[in-house]
């Protein structure tokens, strides 16, 4: 018994280990993966401006609709984009402190308005410096990037990277879906866009001629001195502003998953956590009824198999459970959905969702009937998607172990003692034959957990599944991070509890 539970705590320290080494290389490749949050959003804010302009080329062509330096900024410390990926990693985790912060309100001026009215001097200086250092760029020639003075790419520029310059032409006519691509190829160049025009910083020569570049430079020197001058006079307080005027308190905190912080959905403006546990109960459900019912179909359906080994019966029922294993769940769904969802055949049940809208309104009235045929008939499709992934391998398996164990001799002495066919098949073979199944119930965790995106997604089902598609679609990474923990820990945990319940019903089994 020592051996067994040694084996166990051995898995058990491998569970943290390979978590880590998960999620470590799903975050990095999410971090490394263009079209995150913020790309996301300019794309957004593009097709907004480009649908407000009538739908022509005016919304993409200048830089309305898109975000400017200041605001990307902004974005990439809320995402924690600025950090380096170990270090925004280990601040996830929650085992390095996180800065944070939260908006100075009127009532915390009004205590200190000394030292508030000292902090408006200094935002006003800084602001009127970066007035005027906006008046010195001439639109069109020249712009301020953070601490960088762009123009716009001369002809030299393009006659000596005409490769690049006719293939940016060409991403930049594909529209909003190929800005990405356009901004990664023009950064490999040590260029940028600024609408539809390529930008490049000055040359050091550039900078050193008399002119605007010049007056451009000094001042932009000293704005940025105005801006950490304020920035020091708020950190005796442990506050910061931003460049647009806002005031926030910053504190530095441990604050990631080990906390129970899994971060905000920008896309349901909700806690991670909080939507991920409401869409628990549906797959639960869902991947519950599925389970049963595979059970109580492919059992008995095995037995029959394994009693009538190799006659009319056996045959005929092979086609069906190989037909079963080579239709994949959610076709199945696809072509039930077809013939009994109201197309071209029957109007037997609805085309998708859980419930329908009335469901809770007919519940409150009392009618309890209604309720529950319409919950039934917003089941039957999904749970028979369920049962065909595990129907063939349920099936094959309860066949081949009873047939297994029909050979075994302890069967054969209960025949000799006179027992009935019945009691032995039902009672003791069937008994042992029901180990190999049985101790599968610690991987179904994942399914009753995590659910079938690709069910969920036909079916139109808002479980775990279909949000975990969503958010990988619209690159909602505290949704995406906080279903791979709950599937990760399911699924590692899932496979430990099937060795202990193995070794629990099976003397036989011995771990070392």
């Amino acid at each position: 018994m020592s051996g067994m539970w040694t084996y166990f705590a051995r898995r058990l320290l491998l569970v943290p280990v390979t978590f880590l080494i998960i999620t470590f290389l799903v975050y990095a490749v999410l971090r490394l993966t263009p079209g995150g949050p913020i790309e996301q959003l300019e794309n957004q804010m593009k097709a907004a401006a480009a649908g407000e302009a009538g739908g022509g080329t005016g919304g993409l062509g200048g830089d309305g609709g898109g975000l400017d330096e200041k605001a990307r900024d902004e974005l990439k410390v809320y995402y924690n984009l600025d950090q380096p990926i170990p270090l925004a990693y280990l601040q996830w985790l929650g085992v390095w402190p996180k800065k944070t912060r939260s908006p100075v309100i009127l009532a915390d001026r009004a205590q200190q308005p000394d030292f508030w009215q000292q902090s408006q001097s200094l935002w006003s200086a800084y602001r009127i410096g970066d007035e005027e250092l906006d008046r010195l760029v001439i639109e069109g020639e020249f712009q301020i990037s953070g601490d960088t003075i762009l123009r716009e790419i001369t002809l030299s520029d393009r006659q000596q990277h005409l490769p690049l310059i006719e293939e940016a032409a060409r991403l930049l006519a594909g529209g909003v879906s190929s800005r990405s691509q356009l901004d990664r190829r023009l950064e490999d160049q040590g260029w940028s866009r600024s609408g539809t025009r390529f930008m490049r910083a000055l040359t050091d020569e550039e900078k050193l001629e008399s002119g605007l570049p010049a007056r451009t430079q000094v001042q932009m020197l000293s704005t940025e001195a105005d801006f950490d001058a304020l920035q020091a006079h708020l950190e005796m307080k442990q506050m910061e502003s931003n460049r647009n005027g806002s005031f926030y308190h910053v504190d530095h905190a441990f604050s990631g998953i080990i906390q129970g912080d899994f971060g905000r959905s920008f896309t349901y403006n909700k806690d991670a956590l909080d939507v991920i546990v409401s869409k628990f109960p549906i797959s639960i459900y869902f991947g519950l009824i599925g389970y049963l019912a595979s059970w109580l179909v492919c059992i008995p359906l095995g037995i029959s198999k394994a009693i009538r080994h190799k006659g009319t019966f056996d045959t005929a029922s092979s086609v069906l459970v190989f037909l079963g294993y080579a239709t994949p769940g959610f076709v199945a769904c696809l072509l039930l959905l077809v013939l009994l969802g109201g197309g071209s055949y029957w109007n037997l049940v609805p085309l998708g969702g859980f419930r329908s809208a009335d469901w809770n309104q007919w519940w409150s009235q009392g009618e309890y009937l209604r309720c529950i045929g319409d919950q039934v008939r917003h089941t039957l499709i999904p749970m028979f998607g369920y049962m065909v992934g595990s129907f063939a391998s349920m099936t094959v398996l309860m066949k081949n172990s009873l047939l297994e164990n029909f050979g075994a001799d302890y069967v054969r002495t209960a025949f000799a003692k006179g027992l009935t066919e019945g009691r032995v098949i039902y009672v003791h073979a069937l008994r042992n034959s029901l180990i190999p199944i049985t101790a599968g119930i610690g991987h179904f965790l994942g399914l009753l957990f995590a659910g079938s995106f690709l069910i969920e997604k036909v079916c139109n089902i808002p479980g775990m599944g279909l949000l975990g598609y969503e958010s990988i679609i619209r690159r909602d990474y505290p949704i995406i991070l906080a279903t791979l923990v709950f599937g990760v820990l399911i699924r590692l945990t899932g496979n430990i509890l099937s060795d202990l319940i193995w070794a629990l019903i099976d003397p036989r089994i011995r771990f070392k």
